[in-house]
C-alpha cells in the first residue's frame, strides 16, 4: 500500500491536472445560456467549419473529457502506482503511474477526434438542413433513448464493472514496462469509453462546452463509477429518467 503522504502526493498530481484540464476547458466555454437543448449556439459562435476551428473543437473535446474523466479514474492509477511503488522498493524494474495516465488520455483523444467529426456533421445538417428548430427537439430525444437505454444493456454492465474494480482489472491486465503501462492505460480508457460514450453524445444537444452541464454529468460519472450502488442503482435510475425525458420531447414535439 501507499504511505499516506505518497498517496497525497498521487491524488494531489491528479487533482492538479484536473484542474488544469477544466482551466483549459473554461478558456474554451462560451457565455453561459439557459439550460435548454439548442444548437445554434452549440458551437461556440462557429459560423463556418475550418481546419482551425476543427482544431480548436478537438482540443476543447480532449480538455473536457481529461477534466471529466481524470477524477473516476483515481483508483485505478492509485493501483498501479502501488504496485509500481512495491517494486522500486525492491529495486526491481518498475514503471511510473504517469504512463498509464498517458495512455488512458490517449484512448480518450481517440474519442475526442470522433467527436469532433460527429461535430461537424451535425453542424452541416443544422445550418445547410431544415430549420435548426427541429433539430432541437428530435436529436435531444433521440440521444436521451439512446443513452437511457444503453444504461440496461450488458456492454454497460460489464464496462462498469471494469471501471469499477481496479484491482481485479490491475491484477487481470498487468503488462510489463512502459509500452505495457500505456497498453494498460489505453485499453482501461477503452473499458471507460464503453462505459460512457452514450453519455458524452448529450453534450451534443445539451450544448458543447456549456460548463454547467459538463459539470453535471461529470459529477454524475464520478457517482456512477465510484459510489456504492452506482452500478445497480444509480445507473438505471438515471437511464429510466433518461428514456422519460426523451419519450416527453418526442411527445411534445407531436403535439
Amino acid at each position: 500500500m501507499l504511505s499516506v503522504v505518497e498517496r497525497s502526493v498521487l491524488w494531489a498530481a491528479l487533482a492538479l491536472a484536473t484542474a488544469a484540464a477544466w482551466s483549459i476547458t473554461y478558456l474554451h466555454s462560451p457565455d453561459p445560456a439557459p439550460f435548454t437543448p439548442y444548437l445554434a449556439q452549440a458551437w461556440c459562435g462557429v459560423t463556418k467549419w475550418t481546419a482551425t476551428s476543427a482544431a480548436s473543437s478537438f482540443l476543447m473535446w480532449v480538455s473536457m473529457m481529461a477534466a471529466m474523466m481524470l477524477p473516476t479514474v483515481a483508483p485505478v492509477v492509485e493501483a498501479v502506482a502501488t504496485i509500481a511503488n512495491r517494486r522500486h522498493g525492491r529495486r526491481e524494474p518498475y514503471t511510473p503511474a504517469f504512463v498509464f495516465v498517458v495512455g488512458y488520455l490517449i484512448a480518450w483523444s481517440g474519442f475526442s477526434a470522433s467527436a469532433v467529426v460527429v461535430q461537424w456533421l451535425i453542424y452541416s445538417v443544422a445550418w445547410s438542413g431544415p430549420a435548426t428548430s427541429n433539430l432541437n427537439l428530435i436529436l435531444p430525444a433521440a440521444a436521451l433513448l439512446v443513452a437511457g437505454t444503453y444504461q440496461f444493456m450488458p456492454a454497460k454492465r460489464a464496462c462498469i464493472r471494469g471501471c469499477r474494480s481496479p484491482v481485479t482489472f490491475v491484477m487481470t491486465e498487468w503488462r510489463e514496462g512502459y509500452g505495457g503501462a500505456l497498453q494498460m492505460g489505453f485499453q482501461h480508457g477503452l473499458i471507460c469509453i464503453g462505459c460512457c460514450w452514450a453519455l458524452m453524445s448529450l453534450m451534443f444537444c445539451l450544448s458543447v462546452m456549456d460548463l454547467r452541464w459538463v459539470a453535471a454529468l461529470a459529477i454524475y460519472a464520478a457517482a456512477e463509477k465510484m459510489l456504492p450502488g452506482g452500478d445497480t442503482l444509480i445507473a438505471p435510475a438515471f437511464g429510466l429518467a433518461a428514456i422519460v425525458g426523451g419519450v416527453a420531447l418526442i411527445a411534445s414535439a407531436l403535439l
